[in-house]
């Protein structure tokens, strides 16, 4: 666990003993430095987030892993993370109603507090969070969950909406302005959309966004984030990554779409024929915010769709 966390044992921050105990609690329970790397991950942080302490050991809290949001649909890791603030001042800190994202991309309502745990210098942040259900009901925490994603999905496709992936912009290009961690985008356009519902109706355009949806998810890695971006677009921000990934998951979006059938929903012979366009684009030093980034995926996806679409384009 310290993999970091045998490092940690050696200073006498955690010893077998503690671990043993933090691992027996239901709760997840993980410890980060005043720089908020994590060094510490628990049993029951793996059961409550499906991450594995492999996964997540020297990663950075704010590098969004289980993408904390409040109700209002607020992003924590970005803006009023308890235990940023309680590093920062050495108070207690609580959050009752906090979403997070499993890594099977279920989200989860739980209760979050945050301390400090202070070893001869050093600072480190302990969180431990739990699942609402367990203290607030079922039915509450339910009733929560639905209020949170009404707030940043899209209620079509399931996907986060362009308010939230906006949020998720912003603090990919802080992060990589303070911590210099590049970050990629994949714009999505539906050829000929248009076409479809004119042709087959718009429930069958309905159903052409859902379909796409959901074979852009299963072409993503799960660190990614996906939105539906306007009525026949989406975009996919990609955090860590160079742009030969960039490239080789815009190729499989394309071919993904392009090799499978759709049947309309009034008549299973009848079959629609999809494809999308997608630009694709990487973070710059000369970018002075996210806006930039975008606009070099849309100029490069509008050279495809120049082209016949049903292709890719890097800008």
């Amino acid at each position: 666990m310290f993999a970091n966390q045998e490092g940690m044992m050696n200073a006498g921050v955690l010893d077998e003993s503690l671990r043993g105990i933090l691992d027996a609690v239901s709760d997840g329970v993980y410890v980060t430095t005043g720089e908020r790397k994590i060094v510490f991950w628990s049993k029951g942080a793996e059961r409550i987030t499906g991450y594995s302490s492999d996964e997540v050991l020297n990663r950075h809290c704010y590098d969004n892993i289980l993408i904390d949001t409040d109700v209002l649909g607020k992003n924590l890791c970005f803006d009023g993370c308890p235990l940023q603030k309680c590093i920062e001042t050495g108070e207690r800190q609580e959050a009752k109603e906090v979403f997070l994202k499993r890594k099977d991309g279920e989200r989860l309502a739980v209760y979050v507090k945050a301390s400090v745990l202070q070893v001869g210098e050093e600072r480190y942040g302990v969180e431990v969070f739990g699942e609402l259900q367990s203290v607030a009901g079922s039915a509450l925490a339910e009733r929560l969950k639905q209020l949170s994603d009404a707030s940043i999905v899209d209620q079509l496709t399931g996907l986060y909406n362009r308010r939230y992936i906006d949020t998720i912009l912003d603090q990919q290009y802080g992060l990589f302005k303070r911590h210099f961690q590049r970050f990629g985008l994949v714009m999505i356009d539906v050829d000929k959309f248009k076409n479809i519902n004119d042709s087959f109706g718009h429930v069958a355009g309905d159903e052409a966004l859902k379909f796409v949806a959901s074979v852009v998810q299963r072409s993503m890695r799960s660190m990614d984030f996906l939105a539906r971006f306007g009525d026949d677009e989406f975009i996919i921000v990609c955090p860590l990554i160079e742009l030969e990934g960039v490239e080789k998951l815009s190729q499989r979006i394309v071919g993904l779409v392009h090799h499978s059938v759709l049947s309309s929903p009034e008549s299973q012979t009848n079959v629609i024929e999809v494809s999308v366009s997608v630009g694709g684009s990487m973070v710059d030093y000369k970018d002075k915010s996210g806006t930039d980034v975008i606009a070099r995926a849309e100029e490069a996806l509008s050279r495809v769709k120049r082209d016949g679409g049903d292709w890719y384009a890097l800008g």
